[in-house]
C-alpha cells in the first residue's frame, strides 16, 4: 500500500508543521485573496521572477552530468506549471559544475558539506546528480526538497528531472505544500473522503480530494486509481491521480488544485520572498505604501541590481506606465493597486510584483480591533502605538522583560468610526520579531460587534519598524449586511448550501464564479427560501459566491466535495 519505484525524499518535520500551523491563519487569508482576485480577473498578469542556481554534478574528469539542454527543457515545464502560481524561475548567472565523483552518486550526508562549499544564499539552490541515496536506508530516491522554513535546497536525480513531474513536484515542497497523501509516508491519512476535516490534516488543502498514498500498484496505466481502501467512515476513496503532489505515476501527474497555486503564493509572499539573485534582481520600495485619503501622490524608488533598463506598471492593468528608474505617480481614486517592475541586463528581463502594495484608501470595517503579539526571544526589544490622524498617540505598549519572552499579547482596543489611524510596532534593535531570535510575530484583527473578523495586518519579518494605516469605516447594526454577518452551511458541501443572513438584512442577489472568474449562476433573493442553493449539478472543488446588496457586496468561498 505505500510502496513507490524511487518516491519522494522529502520529509515533514515536526519544525515545518509548527511553522505552518503558527502562520496558518495568516496564509489562509492570502490564499482567500490570491483566489478571490483571480475568480474577478482583478489582479495583474505578471509574473514574479524566482531566482535559481543550478549545480550540476559530473565526474571527476568533468564527463556526464545533466546537460544543458535538458536543464533548460525541465525549466521550460515547471514554467508552465507555476504560471498559475504567478512565478517564474529564471537561472541566477551562470550554471555551477561541480566536478567530484564522490558527489556524483549522492549520498544524503553529503548535504551539508557540499552546501557549504557550494550553496548560494537567498536563492533556491538545485543540485542535479546523477543518483541520489538515503544514507540511513540505502534506499534511492528521486530527489527531496524542505518544506519552509528549511533550507533553500532542492537534490534532482537527473533523470527524474526530466519526468515531467518531480522538479515540479519538489518546488512545491519548497513553497509549502505537504504530499496529497498527508506528512506520513507509512500511515493512512486521517483526512475523509467527505472533506470534513480537509483543513487540519492530510495535506491541509480543501480541493484536493483525500489520498489513501498513491502508487503504480493502485494506478493504472490509464492514469485511473484502481484501490479500493476506505477511510474511518467507511467510504472509499477517490483521489486524484494527476495531482502533481501525489505519490501516482509520475507521468500521470499534470495537475496543481486552485488552492495549491494559492497556497505556493502565500507561502512565497510569507517565507520565501527573500529570493534575489545577487547579481541581478528586481526590486523596489515606495515611500508610502497605505493612505486614508481616496487619491495620494507616491514615489517609486528602484532598488534593484544589474539593470540597464526599467518598465513600471504601477495600478496593476497590465500597461506600462513608466520606463525611467525611479517614478512618482499620481492615483486619483480609492482601490489596492498591484506593482510590477521589470528590468532587463541587455540579456534577459526579469519581473517582480507587489500585489495590492499601494492600497489608496484602505478601509476596514470594524467597531474594535484586536491586537496580538507573540514575542520574541527578546521581548525587551519591542513596543508598538495606535495613532490617529494628528499624531496624537492612542494606545501604546512597551517596557516589556524577559519574563514576556515567547509570551503573547492578547488586547482589544475601541476606535471611532470614519477616521484615518497609524499603527507602528517597533523592534529597538532593528532585527524585527522573526526569525533568528524565536518566532515573534503580530497581528491587526477587527471586530465587528463582538464578532471576529480575519487578520488585515500581520507579519514578524521587518527591521526596525513597521506600520500600517487604515480607516474605520462606519458599521451597519449588529443585524446588518457585512462580512461577519453572512455564514454558508454546510460548507463543505455535496449537494446544498444555505446562505445564513439576519432576516432584516437578506442579500439582494448572489453570483457564483469558478476560480478562474467563469459566472455559472446568478440568482436575485427574493425571500428566505431562495437563501438554499442546489449544487448537486456542479463539479467537486471551489467556487466563490458573490452576494450583493445595496452598493455592498460580500465574497465567501464554497467547497463542494
Amino acid at each position: 500500500m505505500f510502496a513507490q519505484d524511487e518516491p519522494c525524499g522529502t520529509i515533514s518535520t515536526p519544525e515545518s508543521e509548527a511553522h505552518f500551523n503558527r502562520m496558518k491563519n495568516q496564509i489562509e487569508q492570502l490564499e482567500n485573496e490570491f483566489m478571490s482576485r483571480t475568480a474577478m480577473q482583478r489582479n495583474s498578469t505578471a509574473l514574479t521572477s524566482v531566482p535559481i542556481k543550478a549545480h550540476i554534478i559530473r565526474q571527476t574528469d568533468g564527463s556526464e552530468g545533466f546537460s544543458v539542454t535538458d536543464l533548460a527543457d525541465a525549466l521550460e515545464i515547471v514554467n508552465t506549471f507555476y504560471a498559475n502560481a504567478n512565478l517564474n524561475f529564471f537561472l541566477c548567472e551562470a550554471i555551477n559544475y561541480i566536478d567530484d565523483t564522490a558527489l556524483y552518486d549522492f549520498q544524503t550526508d553529503s548535504q551539508d558539506d557540499m552546501s557549504t562549499d557550494y550553496g548560494v544564499d537567498d536563492v533556491l539552490n538545485i543540485y542535479f546528480t546523477n543518483s541520489v541515496t538515503r544514507s540511513t536506508t540505502g534506499s534511492s530516491v528521486c530527489g527531496y526538497a524542505y518544506l519552509p522554513p528549511g533550507p533553500e535546497l532542492i537534490l534532482m536525480k537527473n533523470s527524474c528531472a526530466m519526468n515531467g513531474s518531480t522538479l515540479a513536484h519538489e518546488i512545491g515542497h519548497f513553497f509549502g505544500l505537504n504530499h496529497t497523501h498527508g506528512p506520513s509516508n507509512t500511515e493512512l491519512t486521517e483526512e475523509l473522503v467527505d472533506g470534513s476535516n480537509c483543513n487540519v490534516t492530510g495535506d491541509n488543502i480543501c480541493d484536493t480530494n483525500a489520498d489513501p498514498q498513491l502508487s503504480n500498484s493502485v494506478v493504472d496505466s490509464s492514469c485511473d486509481y484502481t484501490g479500493n481502501l476506505s477511510d474511518a467512515n467507511n467510504e472509499v476513496f477517490v483521489p486524484n491521480p494527476l495531482n502533481v503532489m501525489s505519490y501516482s505515476r509520475k507521468i500521470c501527474r499534470t495537475v496543481f488544485s486552485d488552492q495549491q497555486y494559492a497556497r505556493m503564493n502565500a507561502i512565497y509572499q510569507i517565507f520565501r520572498n527573500n529570493l534575489n539573485c545577487p547579481t541581478f534582481t528586481a526590486d523596489f520600495v515606495a515611500d508610502n505604501t497605505t493612505i486614508c485619503d481616496d487619491t495620494a501622490t507616491v514615489t517609486f524608488t528602484d532598488t534593484s541590481v544589474g539593470a540597464t533598463s526599467w518598465s513600471w506598471d504601477v495600478d496593476g492593468d497590465d500597461v506600462i506606465d513608466y520606463t525611467t528608474q525611479n517614478v512618482t505617480h499620481t492615483y486619483s481614486a480609492a482601490g489596492n493597486y498591484d506593482v510590477t517592475l521589470s528590468i532587463s541586463n541587455n540579456l534577459e528581463t526579469i519581473t517582480k510584483v507587489k500585489t495590492e502594495y499601494i492600497q489608496i484608501g484602505f478601509e476596514i470595517e470594524a467597531t474594535q480591533i484586536r491586537l496580538e503579539i507573540k514575542f520574541d526571544n527578546y521581548a525587551e526589544e519591542t513596543s508598538w502605538m495606535f495613532q490617529n490622524s494628528e499624531g496624537s498617540i492612542l494606545y501604546s505598549g512597551g517596557d516589556y522583560g524577559e519574563n514576556d519572552n515567547g509570551t503573547t499579547l492578547d488586547q482589544t482596543f475601541d476606535f471611532a468610526p470614519g477616521l484615518c489611524y497609524l499603527f507602528t510596532i517597533s523592534d529597538i534593535y532593528g532585527d524585527g520579531m522573526c526569525c533568528d531570535q524565536g518566532q515573534g510575530s503580530y497581528e491587526l484583527i477587527p471586530i465587528v460587534n463582538g464578532t471576529v473578523g480575519n487578520t488585515f495586518y500581520s507579519g514578524g519579518e521587518f527591521a526596525a519598524s513597521a506600520s500600517k494605516q487604515f480607516n474605520i469605516a462606519g458599521v451597519l447594526s449588529l443585524n446588518g449586511f457585512n462580512t461577519s454577518s453572512i455564514t454558508l452551511y454546510p460548507n463543505p458541501t455535496r449537494s446544498k448550501i444555505t446562505i445564513a443572513s439576519p432576516m432584516n438584512s437578506l442579500p439582494d442577489a448572489f453570483t457564483i464564479y469558478t476560480t478562474l472568474g467563469q459566472k455559472i449562476l446568478s440568482k436575485t433573493i427574493n425571500s428566505e427560501t431562495d437563501l438554499e442553493i442546489d449544487l448537486q449539478d456542479f463539479d467537486t472543488g471551489m467556487y466563490f459566491i458573490k452576494l450583493t446588496k445595496d452598493s455592498m457586496s460580500v465574497t465567501k468561498t464554497i467547497i463542494i466535495n
